[in-house]
């Protein structure tokens, strides 16, 4: 059986540009495939935070994840700070990485701008070499990622080879997994940018409160005049909505344009706010649900799991660097 190796940081709420980009992929996944999805906890360090903050946003992430059809007797679910040897295979493709080839990274030349007062931290600059020594430690075959983290995967693709090249031919040359549709979806109140956890006002979270998620809904971006019409071009926040309402309800964009036919923006958004609460009726009634203990032990069964599988690998993989 294949294996696939994806993670999500604990930095947010999840929001729906999360859920079909990543997350419903997973669950469709897990069914054929050996997952280990791992909360990136070490990554959610790279920029600022409060400690309590991220081991709160960590039990709420890994909840969700169940809430959503996560199944832990399928999927390996566990935190990424719970396998130490993440950090060892790290340490070792951080010296076959390259100071200008890490200097390109767009999350880098992103963050670095956004806390250019405040400084930004080397970790972001390494951020990609973790991500890769993440995947290869488990010889992952497949990796779902968004379109914003294909260049992070094509360094992890590279430092694999380059590894294979100097030592000894031992890692897979992971092949990258994207569900191309879904990086439409981009945020509620900029239409150019994707949807992001770090930008919360334009998330639609998929279990935060109702009144909240009919406010974001009903004073999301639209464009001018009525039409209901697909054209990301002269349309981009009407564009957006049907992209949502397309995945909240499986119809297509023309099938859309044809059921709103002659009515307006307020009629439409009140048929997504119900769409959204019928799509994820279901999953926000199980995350309630679910106790901190149960979330706990799963982490814990994955734990086990993972550092099993990591540690073999890593064994093998100090002998032929010469540390064993």
């Amino acid at each position: 059986m294949k294996r696939i190796l994806t993670g999500i940081k604990p930095t947010g709420e999840i929001h729906i540009g999360n859920y079909f980009g990543m997350i419903k992929e997973v669950v469709e996944l897990q069914k054929n495939y050996q997952v280990f999805l791992m909360i990136a906890d070490l990554h959610a360090q790279t920029v600022p935070y409060k400690p309590q903050e991220l081991k709160f946003l960590t039990y709420e992430l890994a909840s969700s994840l169940l809430a959503l059809g996560i199944d832990p007797k399928k999927t390996v679910l566990f935190r990424q700070s719970d396998i130490p040897a993440h950090l060892y295979l790290y340490w070792i493709l951080s010296c076959l990485s390259y100071f200008g080839e890490l200097q390109l990274m767009h999350e880098f030349k992103e963050q670095a701008e956004r806390y250019k007062k405040q400084g930004v931290g080397v970790g972001i600059f390494m951020y990609p070499v973790l991500q890769a020594a993440d995947v290869l430690i488990y010889n992952a075959d497949l990796v779902p990622v968004g379109q914003d983290q294909v260049q992070h995967l094509e360094l992890t693709r590279e430092l694999a080879r380059r590894f294979n090249k100097r030592f000894k031919k031992f890692f897979k040359v992971p092949e990258i997994y994207i569900h191309e549709e879904t990086a439409k979806i981009m945020s509620l109140d900029d239409p150019s940018k994707k949807m992001s956890k770090s930008l919360p006002e334009g998330c639609l979270e998929i279990f935060a409160p109702e009144n909240a998620i009919k406010e974001k809904i009903k004073k999301a971006v639209t464009d001018s005049g009525q039409e209901i019409k697909y054209d990301p071009q002269k349309k981009p926040g009407i564009s957006n909505l049907m992209i949502i309402y397309k995945y909240l309800t499986n119809k297509t964009l023309a099938e859309i344009e044809e059921e709103f036919s002659g009515l307006g923006y307020n009629d439409f958004k009140g048929k997504i706010i119900e769409a959204f609460f019928d799509y994820f009726k279901v999953a926000r009634v199980a995350k309630r649900k679910i106790k901190k203990e149960e979330v706990e032990k799963i982490l814990r069964i994955g734990a086990q799991k993972a550092n099993q599988v990591a540690k073999e690998n890593l064994i093998k993989i100090l002998k032929i660097v010469g540390l064993k």
